[in-house]
């Protein structure tokens, strides 16, 4: 039997430890909630994004085709991982999906140490990477820098994880360029602009794909947090259990220095009587 202190000294450990665990899922239930509560406001924003395509587009000569970008050209397959660890299989499922999906002309971008450390334990490495913000507040900068590294690309997809309730969450990939079917409001008539259309849809381009990133960011940060929680959640229940493991080790312990210390009592009173 492990001595009584050596016992004691690990439940200290194993508390403090715990106490760890549960500010790191306090932390990650909080950040997953404002990036939940944010998805409003990106979603609405795309959307408002794509309508203006779509009205824009009416003032194109019939059969000309919607403007994908300004002399784009080249394939991106933009990746959202964590940047940081404790999230489980999160980073595993969606390189494995995004090498799975990936075609040979396709550029790969990394958003995310740690998706970069998994693409380089399967043998890949990335064409160009961006380190994952942690906070709702930096998702707007960050979205920023990668539609301008990628704005030139003719052809964009981007793989996330999609939040879902209970913590959980669905790899996607989701096709934002070239442009997908655009619907117009019936009725609706052509807005007046003072840009050409070309010039104005190329814009446009630029602002859809920076609102598609900005809302994937969002999801996969809701998803990366759920995926902590989740894992804080499994460290919490080992850690509970391998305390009740010592504490049953502890009072084994603590009778066995008890009897031991009784004999010793017995042992040298039995002495002094024989002597």
């Amino acid at each position: 039997m492990e001595e009584l202190s050596r016992i004691r000294a690990r439940l200290e450990s194993l508390s403090e430890l715990g106490e760890l665990v549960g500010a790191l899922r306090s932390m990650a239930a909080s950040r997953a909630r404002e990036a939940q509560e944010a998805f409003a406001g990106t979603r609405a924003y795309s959307e408002f994004v794509e309508r203006a395509i779509a009205e824009v587009d009416l003032l194109l000569p019939e059969g000309s085709g919607t403007v994908l970008s300004n002399g784009a050209a080249g394939k991106v397959l933009l990746v959202i991982a964590s940047e940081n660890g404790f999230v489980g299989l999160f980073n595993g499922k969606l390189i494995e999906h995004a090498l799975e999906i990936r075609q040979p002309d396709e550029e790969l971008v990394i958003v995310g140490r740690r998706g970069q450390i998994t693409a380089s334990e399967h043998g890949v490495t990335e064409d160009a990477c961006f380190p994952m913000t942690s906070r709702v507040q930096g998702v707007t900068a960050l979205a920023r820098r990668i539609a301008a590294r990628i704005s030139g690309a003719a052809s964009v997809r981007i793989v996330f994880a999609r939040h879902r309730p209970g913590a959980v969450f669905d790899v996607v990939t989701k096709p934002v360029l070239p442009f997908g079917e655009m619907s117009v409001r019936p009725g609706r008539v052509s807005p007046v602009v003072h840009i050409p259309p070309r010039e104005l849809l190329s814009r446009l381009a630029g602002e859809y794909l920076f609102a598609e990133i900005a809302h994937a960011l969002m999801e996969s940060l809701a998803s990366e947090n759920g995926a902590r929680m989740r894992a804080m959640d499994s460290a919490s229940r080992n850690i509970n259990d391998r305390v009740e493991d010592l504490r049953r080790n502890e009072h084994i312990a603590r009778q066995e220095k008890t009897t031991t210390e009784m004999l010793d009592v017995v042992t040298g009173a039995e002495a002094v009587a024989q002597g």
